[in-house]
């Protein structure tokens, strides 16, 4: 009998493989300048190594039918935040969302509460004006807090886990399995005291999924040295160089709000990171030299507008009664922190 032909790698098999969603891929293989370099490069190099080749008569029919059809404007979305709520995690969350809402014909347009006389109150009124009926709520600045507008007239997705009440469809970083990968690529390293500093709020930010990943992998088959993590409500010096003398960890994980005081006191001890000690970063920048996990967070924007518009059109306003979460994975950074080489993507 005849062999089948082998399947050919789809653009959702590239997507899968960088994980990102299918239309990055689209947009980094038309080398789309609104995606950043370092992940148009990446892409481009995964798509090359899984030999992807898009069918040329697909191509034709996609480039003309975008010719000949440019999206209509449909309506706008209000992208939610607090003005003590900036950073480029929330900066990227607003760039993928703008980006998803654009190819369906919506625009977005931020509106940030406390910014001059913008009050709850008032954004009512102004999104009311506007015939605005799609918001996104972008992360808060506290791990548990809301905001009250009249919801009846909104079709609502929430960004993370931090509004808390009411509780709406939202969209998260898959913070357990992030912990997961991160504690895998100590294992292929053969690294096995692995110490856990987070900010106290932080931990509760992702509803205690770091900490509960973490504590499974240490629990699971003994490979893992069996250590507390440690959880100041800010950086404590005294607190953290106690933990690390009793300790003694080979891997510190901690985030960006601990990160430059922990690389501070590494240079202190003149220790040289990826050697004498190694650094892991649970929110690693895409194209930073600090070993760790991307979350993704223009892949996390997308997909709450996507989620909105969907919500729209079917004329899904107000507060659900059963509540989803998509828990949207990001993807490991090499960097230059830790020792080895781990599973390549």
């Amino acid at each position: 009998m005849a062999k089948s032909p082998q399947r050919l790698p789809s653009m959702q098999d590239v997507a899968d493989a960088a994980g990102v969603h299918q239309t990055t891929v689209s947009l980094a293989l038309r080398n789309d300048r609104r995606l950043p370099e370092a992940t148009r490069r990446r892409i481009q190099r995964i798509a090359e190594k899984m030999n992807y080749r898009s069918h040329p008569l697909v191509a034709a029919l996609v480039a003309l039918r975008r010719a000949r059809r440019p999206p209509r404007f449909h309506a706008t979305l209000a992208f939610v935040l607090r003005n003590t709520q900036r950073g480029p995690s929330c900066a990227l969350q607003f760039e993928g969302a703008s980006e998803a809402a654009e190819m369906q014909g919506y625009k977005l347009d931020r509106f940030v509460l406390g910014d001059g006389d913008l009050t709850e109150q008032r954004l009512d009124s102004v999104l009311h004006a506007r015939n605005i009926h799609g918001i996104l709520i972008a992360p808060l600045p506290e791990s548990h807090g809301s905001f009250n507008l009249e919801w009846e007239n909104f079709s609502t997705v929430a960004l993370e886990y931090t509004f808390i009440k009411p509780v709406f469809d939202r969209v998260v970083n898959d913070a357990y399995g992030g912990m997961r990968r991160i504690m895998a690529e100590c294992r292929l390293r053969g690294l096995r005291r692995i110490g856990l500093l987070l900010t106290e709020d932080g931990d509760e930010r992702t509803e205690h999924r770091n900490g509960a990943a973490f504590w499974v992998e240490q629990k699971a088959d003994g490979f893992f040295a069996s250590i507390p993590p440690l959880y100041p409500p800010a950086w404590d010096q005294a607190a953290f160089e106690a933990w690390q003398r009793r300790h003694r960890p080979e891997a510190i994980v901690t985030s960006n709000v601990f990160l430059g005081h922990v690389q501070a006191w590494i240079a202190r001890q003149g220790l040289n990171p990826g050697k004498d000690i190694h650094l892991i970063n649970v929110n690693a920048a895409e194209d930073g030299t600090v070993s760790g996990v991307f979350q993704n967070p223009r892949v996390m924007g997308a997909t709450a507008a996507r989620l909105v518009i969907e919500k729209i059109t079917r004329n899904e306003r107000g507060i659900p009664v059963l509540p989803h979460t998509i828990s949207s994975p990001g993807y490991w950074i090499e960097g230059n922190t830790v020792r080895g080489v781990g599973v390549k993507v």
